[in-house]
């Protein structure tokens, strides 16, 4: 016999390919819990560990701070914390996703993007539909919640955010939640106009006959720290409008005696 013979051997059986099942609940956060329940008791979930099982959250996560920490207690008792995603899914559009690009790859733009520079920034979603057909759901969130506080919020904050050590997610959100953190709290009475379009208590969704929710929202926000202090964050956002526009829009001040006007 030679060496050559354990050619002629049979090869190892391959391991078992680790499967991934992910759950996408794109529904409102109170069917959340019950959810998982019904996963666990339908035995979907995987206790003999050969599948990893991914929960995918979609927003508004609560309504406030205090209903979110209900949400993540209850949730922490069905799922643990390496198998729940909390996204928001507008972080996938290519016009987000291109702001990251713009901001660090590009000396040219990161040299005037401050307060010296800039007048102000704006960012808007605003959109020709009604709630027809949602506004059951709509209803118990309002614009303020369904588009403002998260997909606004996470747009203006890679608008504004410094540059992060890297481009890991970790990375982003610290540079993420700093910029939130800087953000001074909204004065409603001043920086803040809520609204709601005619005919929205005639959608049969919404039960509610007098119901003040808004459909549409504008809000004025400072962010206090030395790159973007004194500069306004303008967010708007609306349903049933005239036009669909989404954008982000950074207006730059005028040159010292480039003529007359202002920004």
């Amino acid at each position: 016999e030679t060496d050559d013979d354990d050619d002629d051997a049979p090869a190892p059986a391959p391991a078992p390919r680790r499967r991934v099942r992910a759950y996408y609940m794109a529904v409102p956060p109170f069917l959340y819990a019950s959810i998982c329940r019904a996963l666990r008791a339908g035995g979907l979930r995987s206790p003999d560990g050969a599948t990893t099982d991914r929960f995918v959250l979609e927003k508004p996560f609560g309504r406030d701070l205090e209903s979110c920490r209900e949400l993540c207690a209850e949730l922490g008792a069905l799922v643990r914390e390496d198998e729940a995603y909390r996204i928001d899914h507008y972080l996938g559009k290519e016009l987000v996703m291109n702001l990251l690009v713009l901001r660090f790859a590009n000396t040219v733009v990161e040299a005037v993007w401050s307060r010296r520079h800039v007048a102000r920034v704006e960012v808007c979603c605003l959109e020709t539909v009604d709630t027809r057909g949602r506004g059951g759901y709509f209803d118990a969130y309002g614009i303020i919640r369904d588009v403002m506080q998260n997909h606004l919020a996470q747009v203006m904050a890679l608008v504004a955010m410094e540059q992060p050590l890297s481009l890991e997610a970790r990375d982003v959100k610290r540079e993420k939640v700093k910029v939130l953190r800087a953000v001074r709290p909204l004065d409603a009475t001043r920086d803040l106009i809520v609204g709601q379009y005619d005919g929205y208590l005639d959608d049969p969704t919404v039960s509610n006959k007098q119901s003040v929710t808004e459909t549409f929202a504008a809000a004025r926000l400072y962010v206090d720290n030395p790159r973007w202090a004194g500069v306004p964050f303008l967010l708007t956002a609306g349903k049933a409008l005239s036009e669909k526009l989404v954008e982000v829009r950074v207006v730059f001040r005028r040159v010292a005696g480039g003529g007359r006007g202002g920004a």
